[in-house]
């Protein structure tokens, strides 16, 4: 059980500082901070939370092409994460930046069918960023 708890503990500080720099608009060092933990522990639980906001990083700064891709990683590669369906939604709105209705849509009404035990929230987000694309 200690080593469990000590596992639990691995990097902890490492997520906490990149989180405080995200929480501060600091997106640059967030960036570095985020990718640095998911190079050093790939297989920690709170990897997809790093890689997730990782790619917040990418999206809040005007990288849509590179957070779409990513997003979609995320929503493949750990589909039984929390963190999926957001990534799935996220990945709608980095489409539909870039100008790709067709595929933001579908994408949109993906989310409650690949996740049909979403929060209430991420539903309603989905809903209302089709209803902004105009799908």
């Amino acid at each position: 059980v200690l080593i469990q708890a000590l596992g639990a503990g691995i990097g902890k500080e490492e997520f906490d500082i990149a989180l405080g720099y995200m929480k501060q608009k600091d997106y640059e060092d967030a960036e570095h901070s985020f990718a640095a933990f998911v190079a050093k522990n790939p297989k920690s639980r709170r990897a997809s939370d790093a890689l997730y906001y990782l790619v917040e990083t990418y999206y809040l700064r005007g990288r849509q092409r590179e957070a779409a891709e990513q997003y979609l990683k995320i929503s493949t590669n750990y589909a039984s994460s929390p963190r999926a369906p957001e990534a799935m939604l996220r990945l709608g709105e980095a489409l539909h930046a870039l100008g790709a209705k067709e595929q933001a849509c579908a994408t949109f009404s993906e989310v409650p069918r690949k996740y049909p035990r979403v929060a209430a929230a991420i539903k309603a987000s989905a809903q209302r960023a089709a209803k902004r694309a105009q799908c």
